[in-house]
């Protein structure tokens, strides 16, 4: 296993061109990971298996694996080309990296719900490693035209991420993704949690103003070519301050309440959690009162378990 860097040696002039890597079974890749709803999330990432033609990647927790399946922020889970590397989206391979890679080299790919981001090579630099060697840090930058930018980078003896911020047109972060280790031989049972948002919305409510009373409600009708989910994801966060509070249902198309969750004042909640899937249409039915913030995201998911 390696663990960290240390600083750029200007005496080692890096390579013209950066070759595609090399991956085995049991290769992980230790992560942070930081958006708008998690704080330093540390994940371990791991190539389990292939298909012949996509390598298939999980994490070393279930946990991890369904917050990523109602959050969505992990590019590397789930298949990776196992002929260029691409990242899937929305089942399309997109090529976060266009090997080989060269300086100024340029390509076009879509990634986080934006079409189409232009990705240059703008440098490449060797880095002494603490024992016994040294890596190469390819840096690169992504725009899209409607303003989201990815700066990111390659790590020749990681084989992978070295680094990734996304932010979108406002300069807001929503991914800050940075590399801890990374090593081989992981040894135990991967993760992964193939997901489809089902719902997604925001509340708030004001003193002064009338109390929210809502009812809503999404279809589980499973994964369109995958087959039924598992489970169901969800994900809320809550604030509530001084004289405030309210509730959170929601029930199975048995109108069954699969989860409820009742709110008092001064209480800050982030929390994840499982429901068993049930075909047809859900209800959501949320009441705030006072100064309260709730913010609720339902995603179905498709659980797969590899043993390395």
């Amino acid at each position: 296993m390696f663990s960290g860097y240390f600083e750029y040696s200007e005496n080692s002039p890096p390579p013209s061109e950066i070759s595609a890597p090399n991956w085995e079974y049991g290769k992980y890749w230790t992560y942070s990971f930081k958006t708008p709803e998690i704080e330093d999330v540390i994940s371990r990432i791991v190539v389990a298996s292939d298909d012949g033609t996509d390598y298939l990647t999980g994490v070393a927790s279930r946990l991890d694996a369904q917050r990523h399946a109602v959050l969505n922020y992990n590019p590397m889970l789930g298949r990776i080309t196992m002929e260029n590397f691409s990242i899937y989206e929305k089942g399309i391979p997109q090529p976060l990296f266009s090997f080989p890679l060269r300086k100024n080299s340029q390509w076009t790919f879509s990634m986080f719900d934006v079409e189409e981001f232009k990705a240059k090579v703008v440098s490449i630099r060797t880095l002494d490693l603490p024992i016994n060697g040294q890596t190469t840090i390819v840096n690169i930058e992504a725009t899209a035209s409607s303003g989201e930018s990815l700066t990111y980078s390659y790590d020749t003896s990681a084989k992978w991420i070295h680094s990734l911020v996304f932010e979108d047109s406002s300069g807001i972060i929503l991914l800050d993704m940075k590399l801890v280790s990374y090593g081989m031989g992981f040894v135990g049972e991967v993760y992964f949690v193939r997901a489809t948002d089902l719902f997604s919305d925001v509340y708030n409510s004001k003193r002064g103003s009338p109390a929210i009373d809502l009812y809503n409600s999404f279809l589980d009708q499973g994964h369109p070519n995958w087959g039924d989910w598992d489970y169901l994801v969800y994900y809320y966060e809550l604030i509530t301050k001084e004289n405030s509070g309210g509730t959170l249902t929601v029930a199975d198309p048995l109108s069954k309440e699969a989860m409820k969750r009742v709110f008092g004042p001064n209480t800050f909640e982030c929390t994840l959690g499982t429901i068993p899937s049930e075909s047809g249409e859900w209800k959501v039915t949320i009441a705030l009162g006072g100064d309260s913030y709730l913010r609720l995201r339902i995603a179905g998911g498709i659980e797969y378990i590899w043993t390395v």
